[in-house]
């Protein structure tokens, strides 16, 4: 990266205050479209802590987002939110919602839940297993009761694009006002390069966005990745390998390496259009995408 490049560097220094830290890949459910193979390996909660307290040793950490897999299903889950929400670290847990150990959270103000919910009823249950739907439900209600933060997280695909507004209208009676952010299913050039992706995953009923679908949503929605780019951060994955984004397949280094290097290396590859990304010749599989909209 261009240092002297102030588009980048603003964005940076908001990035290194966050983590993006992936424990695990195991999962309770067996959704249909996952794209990430249900790999063994575990970072402990000893690990965790000894890579956030050097991170905190070099820079202002604020925000940590966690992700698996599923993450409530490690023991140690909610006594690791209750240590670092007692630091004031704000954390972030992306989850399927069908794991409640929400009362064993100490701090709510101190946590979002981001929740999968890829539609209404049926067709969420057609992925992610009978009852699932509900239980996600029940997870957000007992959430904003708690006075957790919330969010919904969404997979696009062409069977349920059009279902949109309506399943915003639902959300918005059932819970009020909340954020929902849509992740377009991974296409097939993003699978071919994950380093964990499962491209056995099912395509009947769960079809890829066209490009034309790409843009609309991007154009009109909030999603991940944002049009604007920028998503780049410290990402480290449960095999001990640290990535520059959380979809990340090109190492800039390991759990033990100095921060500073892993920082040094991050900074290394931004590039690209708007606020820049840490994968320029890949953006998620979607680079034509991307700089048709900028």
């Amino acid at each position: 990266m261009d240092t002297n490049n102030a588009r980048y560097q603003k964005q940076l220094n908001q990035v290194l205050r966050h983590l993006y830290i992936n424990p695990l890949e195991k999962c309770n459910l067996r959704c249909k479209i996952c794209y990430t193979k249900k790999t063994d390996p575990i970072l402990t909660q000893k690990q965790i802590l000894d890579f956030i307290d050097r991170y905190q040793n070099e820079y202002d950490l604020q925000t940590i987002t966690f992700c698996g897999g599923e993450v409530f299903a490690l023991k140690y889950y909610t006594d690791l939110l209750n240590i670092l929400n007692s630091r004031g670290i704000f954390t972030q847990t992306i989850t399927n919602g069908t794991i409640d150990h929400l009362d064993k959270i100490v701090l709510p103000n101190l946590n979002n839940l981001i929740v999968s919910i890829d539609g209404l009823a049926e067709y969420h249950d057609s992925n992610r297993g009978a009852g699932n739907f509900h239980k996600s439900m029940h997870f957000l209600k007992k959430a904003h009761k708690l006075n957790l933060h919330t969010e919904i997280f969404s997979i696009v695909t062409k069977q349920n694009m059009d279902q949109i507004d309506i399943f915003e209208n639902y959300m918005r009676q059932e819970l009020g006002k909340v954020s929902i952010t849509y992740h377009p299913r991974k296409p097939p050039s993003y699978l071919a390069h994950h380093p964990i992706s499962n491209i056995e995953g099912e395509i009947s009923g769960f079809d890829y966005l066209t490009d034309s679908e790409l843009v609309q949503i991007m154009q009109t929605r909030n999603t991940f990745p944002p049009k604007e780019l920028g998503c780049y951060q410290i990402s480290l994955a449960s095999t001990g390998i640290v990535y520059g984004c959380c979809e990340g397949f090109r190492p800039i280094g390991n759990i033990g390496d100095p921060i500073e290097k892993l920082v040094y290396s991050l900074r290394n590859r931004i590039g690209g259009p708007c606020l820049g990304c840490s994968q320029t010749e890949f953006m998620c599989g979607i680079k034509h995408i991307i700089n048709k909209m900028n």
